[in-house]
């Protein structure tokens, strides 16, 4: 019985340290992103990441595709884009799912409407997952396309 018990505590130990490493990846990442480092935040994909983006319905994968598209998507038009947690974090083995606010100051292009100096917060939750060697081999991202769209003014 004690065997099992300390095995249980074990693996348990062993978890939560996959936990904790699967948190600060994602904490590091997105301090990449607040900092508009492009350079380091595509350090932190695979060479095989997959983004999935649900308001757009497009998947994307490849590390430089993705970093291309993900970040001419969330950093383009927003020169002072901020990117942070907002609330409940959950850890399932090397998969991390976290609700964030996204803002900035939009200027520039939005479809067939010019945008000009429109501020912006939106919610969304993300669901990112980590390869072995701390890589990100999936995101899918799922936030507030109409907020975004009524903030910037494109739907009265």
């Amino acid at each position: 019985m004690k065997t099992i018990v300390r095995i249980g505590a074990l693996c348990l130990t062993f978890l939560q340290a996959g936990e904790s490493r699967v948190e600060q990846i994602l904490q590091d990442y997105m301090g990449a992103w607040n900092e508009h480092n492009i350079t380091k935040i595509e350090q932190y994909y695979s060479p095989h990441v997959i983004w999935y983006d649900l308001p757009s319905d497009t998947t994307t994968k490849g590390k430089k595709r993705v970093s291309k598209a993900i970040t001419e998507a969330f950093m383009g038009y927003v020169p002072d884009m901020y990117w942070v947690k907002s609330g409940d974090l959950f850890v399932s083995g090397n998969t991390v799912t976290y609700e964030w606010v996204y803002g900035g100051t939009f200027n520039g292009m939005w479809g067939n409407e010019k945008v000009e100096k429109k501020s912006f917060s939106i919610k969304g939750i993300s669901t990112t997952t980590v390869d072995a060697q701390g890589k990100i081999i999936s995101q899918k991202d799922y936030y507030d396309l109409y907020g975004f769209e009524k903030q910037l003014g494109i739907i009265k």
